[in-house]
Formats: C-alpha cells, sequence, structure tokens
C-alpha cells in the first residue's frame, strides 16, 4: 500500500510538472465543486425552450426580410454541426415550424423569444458568477435587463457569424470543380469544424468578458474561450462517431431517443461553456496580485502603544541619556 502512495505521488508530481496541467486539474475541481452539472442542464433545458420561438420568428421574418428559403437554408446548415441522431430529431420539427409564417408569429415570437432567450442566458450567467466566485450579483431587474440587451447582442451575432455558413456548399462545390472527389471529405469537415471554432471562440470571449457580474478584458478571458470552443469542437465530432456508431439509443429510448441524443449534445456544449471559464477563474486567481498581510502587521505592531519591544524600548532609551547626566 505504501509503495502505491509513493508511485501516486510521483505520478503527480510529474504530472504536475507539465504546463497547464495544474490548471485543468483545479477546473475540473472547482467545476465539481461549484456543482456546475446542475447549470449545465439549466442551461440545457432553456435553450430548447428558447430553440423553436427562435424558429419561429426566423420563419416570420424571412418573408420581410429575405427570401422564404434563407431561414430554412441558415437552420439547415447549422444543424449540420450536430450529431446525425440530433439532425434527424430536429430536421422534421424544423421544417414543420419554418413553413409556418405570419405577422402574428412574428410578434408573439419576439416576445416569447426574447423571454426564454434572457431566461437561458440567466442560466448562463448564474453559471459564470458561480465559476468566477461572484458571490452577490446584479438586482434582479438590472441582472433581467442586462441578460435581455445581451441575448439581443449574442442573437445578432450569431446569426451573423452563422450565416456565413450558406457559403460553405459554393465553397465544396469550387473544391470539387478543382479536383477534390468525395475522398476529400476529410477537407470539408476540417473547414467546417474550423469555422466553428473561429465563432465559438469569439462567442465564448464575449460571453465570458461581458456577461459575469466581474470587471475583466477580453484578453483575459482568451484562453478559456480557446479551451471551451476546442472542447466543443471535440465533442461535436466524438459525439457524431459515438452515436452514429453505437446506435443503441432507440432501443432504451425508443422514439425519444433523438430527443435524448439533442439534450444530451446541448447538455455537452453547455459543459464546455462553463468549463471555459472555471479555466479562466484559476488563471485569475493566479495571476491576482498576492496581499501582503506581513508589511500591514508590522506596520500595526510599529503603531500601536505598549506592545513589547517597541514602546518600552523607546522609553529605556530616553531614560539612559538621563541617568548618565546624573
Amino acid at each position: 500500500m505504501k509503495k502505491l502512495k509513493v508511485a501516486w505521488q510521483r505520478i503527480q508530481a510529474v504530472a504536475c510538472a507539465v504546463p497547464g496541467v495544474m490548471i485543468a486539474a483545479q477546473a475540473v475541481r472547482n467545476y465539481i465543486l461549484h456543482q456546475s452539472a446542475n447549470q449545465a442542464g439549466s442551461m440545457a433545458f432553456s435553450s430548447v425552450l428558447a430553440m423553436f420561438p427562435l424558429l419561429i420568428l426566423l420563419s416570420a421574418a424571412a418573408a420581410y426580410l429575405g427570401q422564404p428559403g434563407d431561414a430554412a437554408a441558415l437552420a439547415h446548415r447549422v444543424l449540420e454541426y450536430a450529431p446525425q441522431v440530433v439532425r434527424d430529431a430536429m430536421r422534421p420539427v424544423v421544417e414543420q415550424v419554418l413553413a409556418q409564417r405570419s405577422q402574428a408569429l412574428l410578434t408573439i415570437g419576439v416576445v416569447v423569444t426574447l423571454w426564454t432567450g434572457s431566461s437561458g442566458m440567466q442560466a448562463v450567467r448564474t453559471a459564470l458568477n458561480r465559476s468566477y466566485g461572484v458571490q452577490r450579483g446584479l438586482p434582479f431587474w438590472k441582472a433581467r435587463l442586462k441578460v435581455t440587451v445581451f441575448t439581443l447582442v449574442v442573437g445578432g451575432g450569431v446569426a451573423v457569424a452563422f450565416s456565413s455558413v450558406i457559403v460553405m456548399p459554393y465553397v465544396w462545390q469550387l473544391l470539387q470543380q478543382m479536383g477534390a472527389g468525395p475522398d476529400a471529405a476529410w477537407l470539408r469537415n476540417s473547414v467546417r469544424y474550423g469555422s466553428a471554432f473561429v465563432v465559438l471562440v469569439a462567442l465564448y470571449a464575449l460571453l465570458y468578458g461581458w456577461l459575469p457580474d466581474i470587471r475583466q478584458r477580453i484578453v483575459t478571458v482568451l484562453p478559456g474561450a480557446v479551451v471551451g470552443a476546442a472542447l466543443w469542437v471535440a465533442a461535436a465530432a466524438t459525439l457524431s462517431y459515438t452515436l452514429r456508431s453505437a446506435g443503441k439509443l432507440a432501443l432504451v429510448y425508443g422514439s425519444y431517443a433523438g430527443v435524448v441524443a439533442t439534450l444530451v449534445f446541448l447538455y455537452v456544449s453547455a459543459t464546455t461553456l462553463i468549463f471555459g471559464a472555471e479555466v479562466n477563474a484559476v488563471m485569475r486567481e493566479k495571476t491576482a496580485p498576492e496581499n501582503q498581510p506581513d508589511a500591514a502587521d508590522v506596520a500595526d505592531t510599529l503603531e500601536t502603544p505598549g506592545t513589547p519591544g517597541t514602546a518600552n524600548t523607546v522609553a529605556t532609551a530616553d531614560r539612559q541619556p538621563a541617568t548618565q547626566r546624573a
């Protein structure tokens, strides 16, 4: 038993010598202590609630801002980043929702989307505050106003960013004309996940920088944004392969297999977002200026009357010259 303990300590020493291992270990520890798994579940549920009102808003706005098929094209392109099981479950519902367009749906979609979307953003804000150790945040009305405005900003940014995804089929068509055959699918996946990585780094940095109730600069949140985006890309690719190769969810969940896969995908996405915040919190704690209580204690000791070795020493020094003069 003692040999195993010594071997484990050696393994820990070697692991701690690797750059970034201690930061990752502390981030995992804080993720567990902060009960961030519950926050990730809340974020996944809020995402489901906000998803379909957003589709209603897109379908209604498409009749006024563009072609009717623009919203469907954007939704289908974004769904390509999800695993196959999730796409199969979401595509029929998306097509059904996008087939409805009216002014009433536009009004309802704006109100419901803002409320549900801001509720989801509030869950993100709560999780990030917990990661950064914020004990007391803003009042309710200020927090609600903040997350509502942030929902509009982030929603518009995501729509603009992911709208570039529509260009990808034309890029792939150009590559095929240049001689890239079906065996070059790895190139298409690389470009697809690479663009998603860049968009997520910008989105995560925006969330980390401005959503928590703590002041920080964008530069200081970039490490966590890169880590979170990289984990999301890796998780999306892994889930796509795992769910495709396993394909046994239907045996356990039946017709709800697609719904379960969607919730798992959203849960993993929320986990990557929170873990990136934990990484930033650990690095922020390590780079924060250390307190110096020793200097303060010394100053207090010098100023306190009657302290042994201070006032008595001064009094003795004052008496010595008088004795010598006598």
